[in-house]
């Protein structure tokens, strides 16, 4: 997927397309392209610190509602399904969907929240959520938007299974959650399933630390 920056207040989302309107501003903004596209920085799964760069150096003057759930570390906790699932046959898929329950929720509610025991694992279903963390000092940033057809929550598989955002729901939502002791359970009688996940978990989780590596490489040269 492509990697979007408002050019209003600098939120971050993948997806093939840019928003209408920035869920972060509230306001109707240009979204600048900021994919690497040069294979020797990464290629297409990276951010190109060049555009980040560029992209915050226009940025406007802008404060993030406080009505806005906050956290305290950066950790993305979004990972796609196809990513997290990549490996498995089709009967395992339907052995990890089977173990989840359909949680509904309402516009802007919380789902879960950093500090938090991370007991399930999420997969959405319908609608989108938005991962959000705080860098300090009252500076909150949305991290990014988890879209039909991908997961979020993955510390629930690595201890000490605490949840490093808080997720609010950007839309009515459809989620399957999965509780951890059972996809644990699932995991240790289907050792090649469980070790699949885990190296799934473990490449999209160090894909997306780079990424945000060159975020904050392009916050620190703003600020120069």
């Amino acid at each position: 997927m492509t990697h979007w920056m408002c050019t209003g207040c600098g939120y971050y989302f993948q997806g093939n397309a840019p928003l209408d309107k920035c869920p972060s501003c509230s306001q109707v903004c240009a979204f600048n392209d900021a994919t690497c596209y040069r294979p020797e920085r990464g290629g297409e799964r990276n951010l190109d610190p060049l555009l980040i760069r560029a992209t915050l150096g226009t940025l406007k003057s802008t404060k993030i509602p406080e009505t806005q759930p906050t956290t305290r570390q950066i950790y993305v906790e979004s990972i796609p399904i196809a990513d997290i699932m990549n490996g498995l046959n089709e009967k395992q898929i339907q052995k990890v969907r089977s173990l989840g329950h359909v949680e509904s929720y309402d516009n802007n509610a919380v789902i879960c929240t950093e500090g938090e025991e991370a007991r399930k694992l999420y997969l959405v279903e319908e609608g989108e959520v938005a991962v959000q963390s705080e860098l300090g000092r009252g500076v909150h940033i949305p991290i990014t938007v988890v879209s039909a057809g991908q997961a979020f929550g993955w510390s629930t598989l690595v201890p000490p299974y605490k949840l490093m955002a808080t997720v609010t729901a950007s839309s009515k939502t459809k989620i399957l959650s999965i509780e951890r002791e059972s996809l644990l359970k699932l995991m240790k009688t289907d050792p090649i399933l469980g070790l699949t996940l885990m190296q799934n978990i473990t490449s999209t989780v160090a894909s997306r630390l780079r990424n945000l590596e060159l975020e904050l490489i392009g916050l620190v040269q703003r600020t120069r």
